[in-house]
């Protein structure tokens, strides 16, 4: 899809990615702009099919690579990119990133209170004479956790960006660090996809709500038709409101897919959020705070803490990196009550 307009307004730009355009173009439109534009949306798709086909592996990478992702605003995905993140960083000495994807208005600067130089932008355009640990350069740090971030670009810049060039992109930065959280927007359009399908593991997150339900299963029927391999998906349950009564037993008949973790609801989440602070550092003790680190903990193959997902439940190691023979062992960690 290429969307083109006479308005060069920011919401209705924001409105077309938000629906899957892969290209949003203001008119007068220029021949050359719209055949570039074209081509492009063409050459996706061609590696879509290949990759479909087994006929393009992806490249190796050697860090783990973890994708939140959700097709709906405001049901806490960079709340728990952040948080998750922090608590990765926070486990040991081995380099931890967050990258920011939300290709409408991404924040993660922001909710980190990190104040970044360099974007994602300026990493793809010097990509090609980078070497490894130049990579660094580009991110900013989380005094706090030692967490680093690359941060998103401005909502028109997005335009310049090629779904190859950052698929490129995550895979040097997998070469620095032991670990990368990528946070998405709620569109499935190529910046997206090529995220899923680098990701080591999908935690797809959704809320109890009616819609966030219906559109994850919409979404997930998408993928399946794009061969996405469900097998690297792990469905959270956010819990974002107080006088939340839907079990997550019910949200796990309706989607047809095992709950790996459950957010309880915290009050104190949403007022870190706001002010920069993730849960994580400024009330380490709160039930959520304990759920992510929880989270974080299984995600690094090691042993979630008591009642770490609010609900008293604890599991032990799980290996992300799993081959064939894994696929059969692997637990659900931590599964949510009524599951």
């Amino acid at each position: 899809m290429v969307v083109y307009s006479d308005s060069r307004d920011l919401e209705t730009a924001r409105k077309a990615m938000i629906a899957g355009a892969r290209d949003f173009l203001p008119r007068p439109v220029r021949p050359e702009v719209l055949r570039d534009s074209v081509l492009k949306a063409m050459a996706l798709e061609e590696n879509r099919r290949l990759r479909a086909k087994g006929e393009l592996p992806a490249q190796a990478t050697a860090g783990t690579i973890i994708t939140v992702f959700g097709p709906k605003g405001g049901i806490g995905k960079s709340t728990l990119s952040t948080n998750l993140a922090v608590s990765l960083a926070r486990q040991g000495t081995a380099p931890v990133a967050v990258v920011d994807l939300d290709n409408g208005f991404g924040d993660i600067t922001g909710m980190l209170d990190v104040h970044a130089e360099k974007t994602l932008v300026d990493l793809i355009r010097d990509l090609d004479k980078l070497g490894r640990e130049d990579v660094r350069k580009y991110l900013a740090k989380h005094a706090q956790s030692g967490l680093e971030v690359l941060a998103a670009p401005s909502l028109l810049e997005w335009r310049e960006i090629d779904p190859d060039d950052v698929r490129r992109a995550l895979e040097k930065l997998a070469q620095s660090y032991d670990k990368i959280v990528i946070d998405t927007g709620g569109a499935l359009n190529g910046v997206t996809e090529a995220a899923l399908e680098l990701a080591t593991i999908v935690l797809w997150v959704t809320t109890t709500e009616f819609a966030s339900v219906r559109d994850s299963i919409e979404a997930m029927r998408a993928l399946r038709q794009l061969n996405f391999p469900q097998d690297r998906m792990r469905v959270v349950v956010n819990s974002i409101f107080p006088d939340d009564t839907v079990r997550a037993s019910a949200v796990q008949d309706a989607m047809q897919t095992e709950i790996f973790w459950q957010v309880p609801y915290e009050k104190k989440v949403r007022q870190g959020t706001h002010l920069g602070q993730p849960i994580v550092v400024t009330a380490p003790g709160s039930v959520a705070a304990r759920s992510f680190e929880g989270l974080a903990a299984v995600i690094s193959g090691g042993k979630a803490g008591a009642s770490t997902n609010g609900h008293g439940t604890s599991k032990s190691l799980f290996r992300w990196r799993s081959g064939p023979e894994d696929k059969a062992a692997a637990p659900a960690a931590a599964p949510a009550e009524g599951s």
